[in-house]
């Protein structure tokens, strides 16, 4: 195997990370989807070294609160002793669960301070299985994932460690850099490592990969896929950027400035031998032989580097150098802790039959596989207090709704939903923000595209946003805008500033700090007046004609020609001019004007006027907006898949979500997880225009579905972090219906109000709607709202069967009415595809940040800095921040998020869910039992679990 093969192979195990503008929430485990959940788990913890389940004590306190049904945990403990083939043992195994396990950890801390008589068979045992006795085996178990830099620093009391580190981050930020930089790097544009070498004034003729090979050769490592894989996991989090940007062809940053974990590898492996060049122990062969003579003294120094060596211990080597007598003294203090362990577990549980290694054996087993009973027992106690409340009773014939509001599944629409629905004539959906409708959107104003649409989906179609009235006095105002910006750039560039800026401009950068602190509201309020408000606008939804491309790529390639003349030329050149001198450029017409020749040359090398670039132009404007029938088809798959074709409302509401907070990099986090990290509002408004354009209403009516002319739909936008909603368009609107659309502004706006009082006792120190609204305004504050915290299923299905549900915001509602699928579950499938796939994300991206946020987290948010414009690291450097923040999954230091597994409940026949699993890009995750799957069929009367390969009937129904 080859050195990319070896690399490809670890890099599996290394998840994407997107940069934090469009925060993209995904499962960390990902590369380990392919494993059975359970196996996965246990796998990744060798690798990373942290928890993967809570502990113990969490779940025994959820037992004691009734949350955890006993008899599921019986059912579940008996299922894993039979598979162990210890179901003789059951009431010694629960004991152990309920009694002894939440206490382990305690019992090894007051081991040492308790006189035990203890089992010599034990004492056996256990050196024989932590193979304390066993100098070589122990050493490679303690260096596993050490590089041989540790390993010196650790022999040698050094600190390259924190020097090599600090230089590679420093690097690779700097090139990774996206417009936060001061002064960007130069040459970026030749790669990673090929910048390197410059940077480092390195002179090296040959690629990354050549340069990685030859390293581990000088390196003589032994293993180089587990090498390689050591090194990636020093800093995980930038290993998971520089795969995300590489495996992704449509990133600019990566186009223009290209990198790979090779590369980034071949940087590390430098710095690795430049530190060690002149140290004792420079390769592993030299490091096998100091091992066989200084076993002992390794160990030891090993132990106390990861602070496992007791203080009595470390006294000791200091007085003396006996250090084969110093192990042999600290291996039989860890036996005897370890013994007493099981001895005072052993008193807990009145053993007096089983002998001690036995019970060893057993308790290793339980404590194996507890932390997963506990998971499965509490998922399964909420999977059936789901469907013995859930109604699933036909209820057809209900009366036409004044409005009818399709939310995004999201969670923190469900509380939306429950106090709309109770304040009027109201029906609500819901959907995947992007609606089934992928695009790349470009809003006024900005240069660069965004997908909106699950990570997954690459859009066919570019929508730009363009005004429809002046823009002058919007422009007037930005121009002010970036001017100030450019005046405090260029004041923190100056070397003068500290002396200048209290006294020029400090007073209004002092209006802001205390204001966002002490009155944000008002603050809020008086910056937001030297904003420029955007003009009224629309998207181009209609597919542009052959001329239009034609003509529009003439006038870009005008207009980039004309300036570079302005600025380039004295003579001045008339229209007729430019033009003939863009066809011979692109059409390779004639010219018979005199221009520098250096100056053409510039306008194809520098500006890209090339017939290449006039062919990309066009390919890329022939993506703009949808024909007729793209327009029928995506309108169509939105009203069958939430099954909303008959009985519309005289308004139909399509609402998209964003959230709004103040100095928080993770607000693309609370933002559309379907739209990328952004704003679901532009899909919504593109789809209503569509649905409300009379040729499409004609065609879709051919198509079984008849709107009627007095329906309009309308776009909203739901603010998650307020729960106020806007409402976009309404101009369209006659006068007659605007008045009856009052009534909908009033109670949606009541609905409102009705969610922030929910929110309020929810959030901590929030006790009233105004602390609600200030949360999303104070620049102090580091949890705005609670986001998709909480998260623990989502239910495909009809409205009417969890209406009276109320879940908590806890809880992805996706419309479904399995009746409208066809035989090939169609509709299912692209429910899996998107929405279940952002889901699975979601959640165990909130699992693991819970479970072991020090591993899979980013820590807390008060030490975070923004990087690069690509993410977070704490204080000055770090590792770069993969996971959730602790403001969004702890309060007051413990779990607010409840770690498990999405619970997916979809109520249509066991044959349809089969058929949609095997076509979707989620069936391997959904086989592996990384979500949990429960299908509600009601024509077979029977509800089924997805459980070890096989669907389980957990309830039948009457």
């Amino acid at each position: 195997m080859g050195i990319i093969e070896k690399l490809d192979t670890v890099k599996k195990t290394v998840p994407h990370y997107w940069p934090i503008g469009s925060f993209i929430h995904h499962n960390p485990l990902k590369g380990f989807e392919h494993l059975n959940f359970k196996d996965g788990l246990s796998k990744a913890k060798k690798i990373y070294g942290g928890k993967v389940y809570m502990e113990p004590s969490y779940y025994l306190k959820f037992y004691k609160e009734g949350k955890i049904s006993h008899s599921l945990l019986e059912s579940n403990l008996k299922e894993v002793l039979k598979v162990d083939e210890l179901a003789e043992y059951y009431d010694l195994a629960m004991k152990c669960l309920l009694e002894v396990n939440p206490q382990w950890n305690h019992f090894r801390r007051t081991a040492s301070t308790k006189e035990h008589a203890i089992d010599e068979d034990l004492l056996a045992y256990l050196d024989d299985e932590f193979f304390y006795h066993n100098k070589p085996k122990l050493l490679k178990k303690l260096t596993k994932h050490m590089t041989l830099y540790e390993i010196n620093d650790v022999l040698f009391n050094r600190d390259d460690k924190e020097v090599i580190e600090k230089e590679i981050i420093e690097y690779i930020s700097r090139f990774l850099d996206e417009g936060q930089a001061t002064i960007p790097m130069a040459n970026r544009e030749l790669g990673m490592f090929e910048t390197f070498k410059l940077y480092e004034d390195f002179e090296y003729p040959h690629d990354s990969e050549t340069f990685v090979e030859e390293a581990l050769e000088k390196l003589e490592v032994k293993n180089k896929e587990r090498y390689l894989l050591t090194h990636v996991l020093k800093l995980h989090g930038w290993a998971g950027f520089i795969k995300y940007r590489s495996e992704d062809p449509n990133y600019y940053a990566q186009q223009q400035y290209p990198s790979s974990l090779m590369d980034y590898i071949a940087i590390r492996l430098y710095y690795e031998l430049a530190y060690l060049k002149h140290r004792e122990i420079n390769n592993f062969t030299l490091l096998d032989t100091y091992v066989e003579d200084n076993g002992a003294y390794m160990i030891l120094k090993v132990v106390k580097s990861q602070s496992h060596l007791p203080g009595k211990f470390i006294d000791a080597m200091e007085e003396s150098d006996d250090y084969d007598a110093i192990l042999e003294s600290f291996i039989q203090y860890e036996l005897q802790l370890d013994a007493k362990q099981v001895h005072l577990a052993n008193d807990i549980l009145n053993n007096t039959e089983i002998p001690l290694v036995e019970l060893a054996k057993i308790m290793e087993v339980l404590r194996e596989d507890d932390g997963y009973i506990w998971l499965k027992s509490l998922e399964d106690t909420y999977i059936h207090s789901f469907i013995d409340e859930m109604d699933l009773s036909n209820k057809n014939n209900e009366p036409r709704p004044l409005a009818s509001a399709t939310f995004c599944l999201d969670v923190r629409s469900e509380t939306i939903r429950r106090a709309v629905e109770s304040t009027g004539p109201y029906k609500t959906f819901g959907a995947g923000g992007f609606l089934g409708f992928p695009i790349s959107f470009v809003e006024f104003d900005k240069v660069h595209e965004v997908m909106l649409c699950p990570a997954v989906v690459t859009p066919a179609n570019i929508v730009f946003e363009v005004p429809i009235e002046s823009s002058r006095e919007y422009n007037s105002k930005k121009v002010i805008t970036k001017t100030t910006k450019k005046v405090v750039s260029d004041l923190k560039n100056n070397p003068y500033t500290p002396y200048i800026m209290v006294e020029a401009i400090g007073w209004i950068f002092g209006i802001n700090l205390f204001g966002k602190t002490f009155l944000p509201k008002r603050t809020k309020k008086l910056f937001s007046s030297f904003k420029p408000i955007k003009p009224k606008t629309t998207y181009t939804l209609d597919k542009l004609s052959g001329e239009d491309i034609e003509l529009y790529v003439n006038k870009l390639h005008i207009h980039i020609i004309s300036g570079v003349l302005v600025n380039n030329s004295s003579k001045e050149y008339s229209a007729q001019e430019v033009q003939a001198i863009r066809d011979h450029l692109i059409l390779g017409s004639d010219l018979s004007l005199e221009i520098p020749l250096d100056l053409l040359e510039s306008l194809k090398s520098g500006y890209k006027i090339t017939p290449e670039d006039y062919e990309y132009q066009k390919k890329k404007l022939s993506t703009v907006g949808f024909t007729l029938e793209e327009k029928v088809q995506y309108l169509y798959n939105l009203l069958t898949m939430i099954g909303q074709v008959d009985n519309f409302a005289e308004f139909v509401l399509l609402s998209g979500h964003a959230s709004v907070s103040d100095n928080n990099p993770f607000e693309s986090a609370l933002d559309c997880g379907a739209c990328g990290g952004s704003s679901s509002i532009p899909n919504n408004r593109a789809i209503c225009m569509i649905a409300n354009s009379p040729d499409v209403r004609e065609a879709i009516a051919k198509k079984g579905i008849l709107i009627p002319d007095d329906v309009k739909f309308m776009p909203t936008l739901h603010i998650t972090s307020t729960d106020e909603i806007k409402f976009y368009d309404v101009d369209m609107l006659t006068n007659a219906e605007m008045k009856r659309f009052m009534k909908i502004i009033f109670d949606f706006t009541k609905a409102s109000k009705l969610a922030r009082e929910e929110r309020a006792k929810q959030l901590p120190y929030t006790n009233t709607q105004q602390d609600v609204m200030i949360k999303s305004m104070d620049w102090s504050e580091p949890r705005p709202e609670w986001g998709l915290a909480g998260n623990m299923g989502v239910f495909a299905g009809p409205r009417n069967s969890i209406k009276h549900m109320k879940f908590g915001n806890r809880l992805f509602m996706h419309s479904y009415d399995s009746s409208l699928d066809n035989d090939d579950a169609d509709i299912l499938t692209r429910i899996f595809d998107g929405p279940l796939v952002v889901g699975e994300w979601i959640n165990l991206e909130h699992y693991f940040s819970t479970v072991d946020n020090s591993i899979y987290g980013a820590g807390s948010k008060v030490y975070h800095n923004i990087v690069s414009k690509i993410g977070v690291f704490n204080g000055n450097y770090s590792d770069l921040k993969i996971g959730l923040p602790t403001q969004s999954v702890l309060s007051e230091g413990e779990a607010y998020h409840e770690p498990v597994r999405l619970l997916t409940y979809m109520e249509a026949s066991l044959e349809k869910v089969g058929k949609a699993v095997e076509r979707s890009v989620a069936k391997e995750f959904i086989l592996n039992e990384w979500i949990r799957p429960i299908i509600i069929d009601k024509e077979a009367k029977k509800v089924y679990s997805y459980e070890s390969g096989d669907f389980k009937v957990i309830k039948e129904l009457k």
